[in-house]
């Protein structure tokens, strides 16, 4: 059984949730096991989600769970998955997306990314392309279909 874990930004969480729904569709359509982990968004106010990550921070909730759920993500799903998909819609990765990215490149995982560019900076209109994260791509997988192909 391979693994994958899914890096994104919390303002994509609906458009992630589907494309890990169309994946298990798609891997049960053609009995594949595969094991999927997801960010810990549970708990997260919703409104906070399209807010850049400095106006997250000023929420005393959030700016208490962060740190641990990111802590999380990298030592129980991005250190022990097989596979590393950036979910980087419309080119985005968010500090925290970058930090798993790197730490998936450490790791010696091998990493895929929805769309080509990788843009950081202030989501969406004081953006820039990060190309030492661009890099790491092994390639680029835009649909859960493809994505299934690259695990089988």
């Amino acid at each position: 059984m391979r693994s994958v874990v899914f890096c994104t930004s919390q303002r994509f969480r609906p458009e992630m949730e589907k494309f890990v729904y169309e994946l298990k569709k798609e891997a049960e359509k053609k009995e594949v096991h595969i094991m999927i982990f997801t960010p810990n968004f549970e708990g997260d106010d919703p409104s906070l989600g399209p807010l850049p990550e400095k106006e997250r921070l000023k929420n005393e909730k959030y700016r208490v769970e962060v740190a641990g759920k990111v802590y999380d993500h990298l030592f129980r799903k991005v250190m022990v998955a097989d596979v590393c998909f950036v979910f980087n819609k419309e080119g985005y990765v968010g500090a925290n997306t970058n930090g798993e990215l790197f730490a998936a490149a450490a790791l010696g995982k091998t990493i895929y990314a929805l769309e080509e560019k990788i843009l950081m900076g202030t989501y969406p209109h004081d953006l820039y392309e990060e190309p030492s994260s661009r890099k790491f791509i092994h390639a680029v997988v835009s649909t859960p279909k493809e994505l299934l192909r690259h695990l089988h």
